[in-house]
């Protein structure tokens, strides 16, 4: 998971953010997801839950467990991102999957903390 791309919007502290997976990470998050959703889905010849994974992607398409591997994947690969990018997250406007091909690359908008900064708080009486 690393970091491609960050920069600032033109709204008050939001950034754009594009984080790249790698393929390693995502084919753990793909075996996970299969391993679960696995037991809810019915291949003809086969025990229920006891269809290969290669079967299941070869009758629904391979990219069957795209989205829920990449549901498991991006909070830490955003947070990661937003670590090495030197902001803190307080929201996520917005994620846009760009580029999926061994591992995958998302967009996303966020909103950090602000820069606050206090001069000459001493003199102020209440």
């Amino acid at each position: 998971m690393a970091l491609k791309e960050s920069k600032k919007l033109e709204q008050a502290n939001s950034y754009e953010l594009v984080v790249t997976v790698d393929g390693e990470t995502f084919e753990k998050a793909l075996n996970t997801v299969y391993k679960k959703e696995v037991k809810k889905i019915n291949v003809p010849g086969f025990r229920k839950g006891k269809a290969p994974r290669h079967v299941i992607e070869k009758m629904y398409g391979k990219e069957v467990f795209y989205d829920d591997a990449m549901q498991d994947c991006y909070p830490e690969a955003l947070y990661n991102a937003a670590e090495e990018a030197g902001v803190k997250i307080v929201a996520v406007e917005s994620i846009e999957v760009t580029e999926v091909e061994n591992g995958f690359t998302f967009k996303a908008n966020i909103i950090v903390e602000p820069d606050m900064e206090i001069n000459n708080y001493l003199g102020i009486e209440v």
